[in-house]
């Protein structure tokens, strides 16, 4: 026996509802339908019909099909994790007291809270509006120390001698990442091609995309935002891009249309994890706290920003909105310039002296 319902002129259907000639399933549908009916003239109706789906101990299928769906589109980890979560929790999350139970389920299992968070941010993403009610929690999500990705001048100074010194092969990319606060997969997917070597520009349009289905492979896709950018590069950088090229014609590995960055040993595309060690190794050689790999983007454009860049031009550059840029990556950098007041008596540090 299953209870139809029309929505806008559309049939859905709320399945499993007992045998037809058993008087008691029949009871709980009628009851079921007049609770539908009551909630539409008092304006609480759900139109996902989420809310009155009958107890199921197993999996949610409905969710877990449309989190699947949306996996198998952008490719991106989370919304996978999301999914792998769901299906590995193997309950229907129905109600509020429901997501409730999950989440605890989760905390219990070592997830963080801002992992919780993401999840159901991802259930929010594939659910109609009318069911994003149903996924709200009130975890406490700590923000990090501002100071947790930035590192200093003289960190950065640090551990870029470092990596010249005992991270020959890496030390480019390091060093054009701390210089131009590129994004991870623009990295990767770095080509000659897109240097521009009279203009002293990197043009950015393509990015090499770890598939989060399957973290061994990669493939080409756009920017994060969809739109070509132009990233300027000073005359250092020049330098160590040149001199990276050189190394890599003496070995035999230059394509005028491949990649910058190649692992040392089998010549294929750099990931994180590989970065990740030598970025670590640096760090430990250099005494400097741990940073994530994503501090290069941080460190550049929090000290670009402090330096008195325009906003919106550093913003078109990083490929963000200026106010998103503002929000983010506005950290505190150590530079600070003090005014300095005149007076009769001369400047303040005059008075100091």
């Amino acid at each position: 026996m299953q209870l139809r319902v029309r929505i806008q002129g559309k049939d859905a259907f709320i399945n499993r509802l007992g045998r037809w000639n058993d008087p008691s399933d029949v009871a709980r549908a009628s009851a079921l339908s007049a609770k539908i009916w009551a909630d539409n003239c008092g304006g609480t109706f759900d139109t996902t019909l989420r809310s009155y789906q009958p107890i199921n101990e197993h999996a949610d299928a409905d969710l877990l099909e449309a989190l699947k769906h949306l996996s198998e589109a952008n490719r991106q980890g989370r919304t996978i994790h999301a999914y792998r979560t769901l299906r590995k929790y193997g309950k229907t999350l129905r109600n509020k007291s429901d997501v409730d139970e999950f989440v605890q389920w989760m905390l219990a299992n070592g997830l963080q809270n801002r992992t919780v968070d993401g999840i159901l941010c991802e259930f929010r993403r594939v659910c109609p509006e009318n069911s994003k009610h149903l996924f709200k929690h009130k975890l406490k999500v700590n923000k990090g120390s501002s100071l947790s990705d930035v590192l200093s001048t003289e960190e950065i100074t640090l551990v870029l001698e470092d990596l010249r010194v005992n991270e020959v092969w890496f030390y480019p990319l390091f060093f054009l990442w701390l210089s131009s606060g590129m994004r991870n997969a623009e990295i990767r997917g770095l080509t000659w091609d897109c240097i521009h070597w009279d203009s002293g520009e990197i043009i950015i349009h393509k990015t090499l995309r770890v598939d989060g289905l399957n973290t061994h492979r990669y493939f080409w896709s756009t920017t994060k935002t969809g739109k070509e950018r132009v990233v300027p590069i000073g005359y250092s950088v020049i330098k160590v891009l040149k001199e990276h090229k050189s190394l890599m014609v003496s070995k035999g590995i230059y394509d005028s249309n491949g990649l910058v960055f190649v692992t040392p040993i089998t010549h294929k595309n750099v990931y994180d994890s590989l970065l990740g060690r030598v970025w670590k190794r640096s760090l430990v050689r250099c005494g400097i706290k741990p940073r994530r790999l994503y501090a290069q983007r941080h460190s550049f454009l929090s000290h670009a920003l402090a330096m008195g860049n325009s906003p919106a031009d550093l913003a078109q550059m990083a490929g963000h909105s200026t106010q998103m840029l503002l929000k983010t990556y506005a950290k505190p950098t150590g530079r600070i310039r003090l005014p300095e007041w005149q007076t009769e008596l001369g400047s303040i540090h005059d008075l100091v002296d």
